[in-house]
């Protein structure tokens, strides 16, 4: 079902740039997300049908199918039974807000997954103190932060597993070990990449005098020091103000407002209701655990919900949606066994009308995403470029348009040999003028860029303007 709605083309924004980055190898926007690079690259060149995009748009229908089934088998190991435990991996994975993003690349949907997955082994050593789960949560936990490093807010409170009981010293120093070993061979990556993609000069606009660093092939240069703190920490988006903010009633008021709404319209009032009766049970029976959920889905929405430069703030909340699934399961199961055995098989079918009920519910609001899935707004972008420039223009753009153009030029290479320039407009006036003496220059703007010395001519007007820059 997920696979049915994968969109077929490129995207805007993040989605593009990663789209792009997979399949020529290069560095994606911070904060770099080294193991998603390279699994990306792996996984669009072994996958021999479709485009590119849809290739890496599946990864994340795939993440979502994987997420689903981890949490079944949560379920599974909270003595759920099967008939309630698999519906529940079901309501999470066509949760309007969570079907969504399977449709898109997003390294945040892997990430989620593998931390997800990380957590679930250390609920399996927290009940039933099986030694070689606790290396493996560990390792799947470094493969989590290698993959996003925001998954730390989801892993933190995972973390509280470790008080269930007592670690075994030689087990968890395996893990750790290994968990830094993912991490550390995936983050030199980043370094090593850029200094290969900067001496072989890949990247199109350092013919233009360019200094290395730019999106698509180089993000921030992390090959220098500063560049790579750059990229990894997110300095140009400063989180630590945010992160230093969690636990204020500010922040949670904001965090409430945001996401409970859209959690009630996806899985309905009722649902949420039983979902927080079922994880109350669950916690007098297991405190620790219940804990270490709660702090999993809280920790990284309250970022989510806090973190103003993030567009999209919902992709912090898939935590949530999964706890929510699984107290949904666990209500039921609370439930049937607070009934007579007589009258149990009576309760189990009708508690599994009511899941039915709730996943229909959830696949017709989805149909939308049908609509979406052959969206080619993104790669119209490219074909009007492509229409009304000449094969050796410059094509200067923000993030928002030059990720399909950099994903039509590099990977679909239908924009000849044009060069895409990602940015501003004014970040590049004083080359401008010297560029235009032997290439056309166009600018893709909301409104006619003002540069000293240059003229804008409208070449297309729609959203955005094209604009041809012709010297005065």
């Amino acid at each position: 079902m997920l696979v049915t709605t994968v969109r077929t083309s490129v995207g805007f924004w993040d989605t593009g740039d990663l789209q792009t980055v997979a399949w020529v190898g290069g560095i994606p926007y911070p904060t770099g997300y080294p193991l998603y690079a390279i699994a990306g690259w792996i996984w669009v060149h072994a996958i021999p049908i479709a485009s590119v995009a849809a290739r890496l748009n599946l990864l994340s229908a795939v993440a979502v199918a994987l997420a689903a089934a981890t949490i079944c088998g949560i379920a599974l190991l909270l003595e759920v039974r099967p008939l309630f435990a698999i519906p529940a991996g079901w309501l999470f994975a066509f949760a309007h807000t969570v079907w969504f993003r399977s449709t898109y690349a997003d390294a945040h949907t892997a990430g989620f997954t593998a931390a997800l997955l990380a957590i679930a082994f250390g609920i399996r050593w927290a009940l039933r103190a099986e030694r070689r789960f606790v290396p493996l949560a560990f390792a799947t936990g470094g493969i989590a932060l290698a993959l996003d490093s925001t998954t730390v807010l989801l892993l933190a409170g995972g973390l509280l597993l470790v008080a269930a009981r007592r670690l075994p010293a030689r087990a968890a120093l395996g893990g750790i070990c290994a968990a830094l070993a993912i991490v550390a061979v995936s983050y030199a990556y980043l370094p090593l990449r850029s200094a290969q993609m900067t001496a072989a000069r890949a990247d199109p606009t350092l013919t233009l005098g360019i200094a290395p660093g730019r999106p698509f092939f180089d993000d921030h240069h992390p090959s220098s020091p500063a560049g790579f703190r750059a990229l990894v920490g997110g300095t140009e988006w400063s989180a630590g103000p945010t992160l230093m903010r969690l636990g204020t009633v500010a922040s949670i008021r904001r965090t409430a407002e945001h996401f409970v709404p859209e959690l009630v319209a996806d899985y309905s009032e009722s649902v949420v209701v039983a979902a927080l009766i079922g994880l109350a049970f669950f916690a007098v029976a297991r405190p620790i655990v219940a804990l270490a959920l709660f702090f999993a889905a809280i920790v990284p929405a309250l970022f989510g919900g806090s973190y103003r430069a993030e567009a999209d703030p919902e992709r912090y909340v898939f935590t949530l949606y999964a706890v929510v699934a699984l107290g949904a399961a666990l209500a039921a199961e609370h439930a049937l066994r607070a009934v007579t055995p007589a009258r149990a098989q009576i309760a189990e079918r009708l508690v599994a009308v009511l899941f039915a009920v709730a996943l229909a519910r959830e696949l017709v609001t989805g149909r939308d995403l049908y609509l979406m899935r052959d969206d080619q707004e993104p790669a119209n972008v490219g074909a009007t470029v492509a229409a009304m420039t000449h094969d050796d223009a410059i094509v200067i753009a923000p993030w928002d348009w030059a990720t399909p153009l950099a994903y039509t030029a590099y990977v679909d290479h239908t924009l000849g040999h044009r060069i895409v320039v990602c940015g501003f407009v004014a970040d590049y006036a004083p080359m401008i003028r010297g560029w235009s003496r032997t290439r056309q220059v166009v600018v893709m703007a909301e409104a006619p860029p003002g540069i000293p010395a240059m003229r804008p001519r409208l070449l297309v007007a729609g959203n955005p303007n094209l604009y041809e820059l012709v010297p005065r």
